[in-house]
Formats: structure tokens, C-alpha cells, sequence
């Protein structure tokens, strides 16, 4: 969370209003813009003054308003409707960020490049309108879209259905958006970029297709509601702080195409002790695993009683061990939810426990692997017809000649 704050915030820090140095200002409604000319073109780099609508003119001094520069208008608290001319070519990273009030964008014909970031952490858009004669950028399903199959942005309903034939979900596309609660990928995406989800503070579950090859840095961080993920084969890498902060999460699989796990990948994860890594992994990153920030020392410090499975001699067990984390060879078998090396009614009880706490909305406490060792009957969910097959795997082995 500390990393994401500290992102947001150098996007609204000072340079959201102020007239750059040496700059040019014009007034327009309620605004006075700030621009610079160059080479017969204006490049608007900021704004002051107070109105709910933001028209950028076509032209100042005569010279066609060609670029929206970098951090123009991150942070500014106002702007709730922005109008963006045909003439307008490119709009600069961060331009739009962490506008709380802004709610819709009309983007002209003549956009042929838009930043990453640009319209970031803005909670309140929910309308993006583009010029039907532009090439590049289109609105699908009140979604901002690149070349047709690049989600640049999304400003649609909390429980999000990513479009057929989406390839590349760009940086910060779902960024900040804390009303999503679930989104539904197309198999079709092959690409998840950096912070595309980050700050999503209601998404419970999360399923990435087969079909997604690349994940980006950050990519799911701070999604502090996140309690369940399941990735696909295509996924080779974990990156860098890739679930950084996601206090809720229990239940992660890491198949066995993964080959790393990057820095601070499960950062402040304490609800995934207990995570099987598969020996395919053959990296992991720095604090990758079982470590948080500790407020009071201000430094980070091991999770109580995380423990880290996996295969004797693999890249698992040397982390645990350089990083003083308990370790555990094998998955748990099936039934033996505690780990006891046995299946029996105390198994069974804790099943019906985990069921129970699910099915009435409340967080449950199995790790990634007690889950795994839980659905007996391998359905994808644990509830009571595994406690039941449980007590009958335990009542078959009681009775089973020696």
C-alpha cells in the first residue's frame, strides 16, 4: 500500500496547477491555461482557477493546440467534464490523473497517442466519448481502446466483462477503481500490464485465463478485498510486487509453467502461509514471500508462523531457509487439511468450519494448499460433500485390513 500511495501521490503533488516556467497563459472560462509554443505549436502544460468543464481551445496565438503535456492536470479537484479538440495529437503520461471529480472525456479525431496513465485514479469517470473519425483510440462498451484490442482504460460496471478480442490490457487501465468487484477476462487476452488492477479495493477473485502470457510489475497490488486467485498455464513469471499488499489473500496456485517470482511479489500476504511452490521456479526475488512492513521498527520483518511448501532441494526451501521461514516438503494430501499426516474427523470438522465462514460472507482461513487438500472431490469449491467424503475416506481407512 505504501508503494501505491507513494505512486499516487507523485502524480497530484505540485505540478497539478501551477504555470510552468517561462510559459504562456490564456484564459478560458473559468481556467487560465498554460501553455509554451514550439516549432508554430502549443503545448497546454497546466491550468488555474476553479470551473466544473474544461474546454481545451483548438488554438492560442494563433498556433493549433497540437499536445496535452505530462502531470498538465494530475490531482486538479475540479475538473468534472473535459473536452479535448480535434487538434490535439498527444496527451502526455499522467495528464489526467487523480482527478477526483472528472466524469467524462471527449477525446477529438486527431489523438494518435495517449500516455500511460493519463486518465489513472480518476474514481469518478464514467463516460468516455471518442471522435467516430479517429483512428487510433475508439470507445467499446464505455471503454477507452487502442488500435481496437488494447483496453486503455475501463469505466464500466463493477462487475467488469473485458470485450471479445482484447489482447493487451495496458498500465493502470482498472487502476484505483475501488468499486470492481469482479472482472471477467476473454480468453483472448494475452497481456496484463503494470498496476492494470492495482488499488482495486473490492475485487474478491480473480481467474486469468491459460491465454495471458505476461503479467506487469504491480499488476494486482493493493487489491486488499483480493482472497482468491488462480493463474493460468501461460504465466511464466511472477513479477515484482505482482500481489504486493494483498491482505486477504488465501488462495493462490502457481502452476508448474512458472519459472520466477519477483521482488515483493506477495508482500504483507500473510493470509497464503502454507503456499505450495512448484519446482519450475527457479528464482525467487527478494522478500518475495513472508515478509511485511512493521510499522513500529519501520522496517520489514518475517510473518508469525508462515511457512513456505515445496521440494526438497528446490529454489522453495533455499528461500525459506536464507529468509529464517519455516518449511515443509510435498503438498499436504488430500484430506489432511492440518497437516497431522492424517485424515480423520478433525479434518472433516475444519472443512465444515472453512464451508461455513464462505458461505455466510465471512473470510475464511484455509491457506492455498489446505484448499487444495480440502476439495476432496476435486469439484474447484470446499463445502460439506468434502467433509462428508472425508469422514468416509477416514471411516474406509479404520476399517481397512492391516
Amino acid at each position: 500500500m505504501k508503494k501505491m500511495l507513494s505512486m499516487l501521490a507523485a502524480a497530484a503533488l505540485a505540478l497539478s496547477a501551477a504555470p510552468v516556467k517561462g510559459a504562456s497563459a490564456e484564459e478560458t472560462e473559468g481556467f487560465m491555461l498554460s501553455y509554451t509554443i514550439d516549432n508554430k505549436q502549443a503545448t497546454v502544460t497546466g491550468c488555474v482557477g476553479s470551473d466544473s468543464v474544461l474546454i481545451i481551445p483548438s488554438e492560442l496565438e494563433g498556433f493549433p493546440v497540437t499536445a496535452i503535456a505530462e502531470d498538465a492536470f494530475a490531482g486538479n479537484k475540479d475538473i468534472g467534464i473535459c473536452v479535448i479538440p480535434d487538434s490535439v495529437k498527444t496527451i502526455g503520461e499522467r495528464a489526467f490523473s487523480t482527478c477526483p471529480s472528472l466524469s467524462t472525456i471527449t477525446i477529438g479525431s486527431g489523438v494518435t497517442k495517449i500516455g500511460d496513465y493519463a486518465f489513472t485514479a480518476c474514481p469518478a469517470l464514467a463516460y468516455i466519448d471518442v471522435n467516430k473519425n479517429n483512428p487510433t483510440y475508439s470507445n467499446t462498451g464505455g471503454c477507452l481502446y487502442e488500435n481496437g484490442d488494447t483496453l486503455l482504460l475501463y469505466a464500466g460496471s463493477p462487475e467488469a466483462v473485458i470485450g471479445k478480442g482484447t489482447k493487451t490490457i495496458r498500465k493502470g487501465a482498472f487502476f484505483g477503481k475501488a468499486d470492481i468487484v469482479s472482472v471477467e477476462f476473454p480468453d483472448s487476452v494475452t497481456t496484463i500490464d503494470d498496476h492494470a488492477f492495482s488499488g482495486c479495493l473490492s475485487l474478491k477473485k480473480v481467474d486469468i485465463p491459460d491465454s495471458v502470457t505476461t503479467l506487469g510489475k504491480g499488476c494486482f497490488m493493493s487489491c486488499s478485498a483480493l482472497g482468491s486467485v488462480s493463474l493460468g498455464k501461460g504465466v511464466k513469471a511472477l513479477p515484482e510486487d505482482c500481489f504486493h499488499s494483498c491482505t486477504s489473500l488465501k488462495t493462490v496456485n502457481i502452476p508448474d509453467t512458472v519459472t520466477s517470482i519477483g521482488d515483493e511479489a506477495f508482500y504483507s500476504c500473510a493470509g497464503i502461509s502454507g503456499i505450495y511452490i512448484p519446482s519450475s521456479v527457479k528464482t525467487i526475488g527478494k522478500e518475495a514471500l513472508g515478509r511485511r512492513y512493521d510499522a513500529r521498527s519501520s522496517s520489514s520483518e518475517n510473518i508469525s508462523g508462515f511457512t513456505i511448501r515445496g521440494e526438497k532441494g528446490s529454489a522453495a526451501e533455499k528461500y525459506a531457509s536464507d529468509s529464517k521461514l519455516s518449511f515443509k516438503t510435498g503438498r499436504l494430501s488430500m484430506g489432511d487439511v492440518n497437516g497431522d499426516g492424517a485424515v480423520n474427523a478433525v479434518d472433516a470438522s475444519a472443512v465444515l468450519a472453512e464451508y461455513a465462514a464462505s458461505s455466510t460472507g465471512r473470510e475464511g482461513s484455509f491457506s492455498s494448499d489446505q484448499r487444495a487438500a480440502a476439495d476432496f472431490n476435486s469439484d474447484g469449491s470446499v463445502n460439506a460433500f468434502d467433509a462428508s467424503a472425508i469422514l468416509a475416506e477416514y471411516a474406509r481407512r479404520a476399517t481397512a485390513p492391516l
